[in-house]
């Protein structure tokens, strides 16, 4: 995302996903499911879930 110039907190919103629990998250504090992967995805970022489990 930082490559990209987004913000954690953008994508968290577009996500749909508290800016607190995305936080966590991406420092590897919580577990990403399934289901918020696709989120953070599809709505977050505007890629394929795919590009990530390459």
């Amino acid at each position: 995302m930082k490559e990209n110039g987004l913000k954690y907190g953008f994508v968290a919103e577009k996500s749909g996903i508290d800016p607190k629990k995305f936080s966590r998250i991406i420092n590897g504090q919580t577990r990403l499911t399934v289901e918020e992967l696709e989120v953070i995805c599809k709505k977050g970022l505007s890629v394929s879930p795919s590009l990530f489990l390459k």
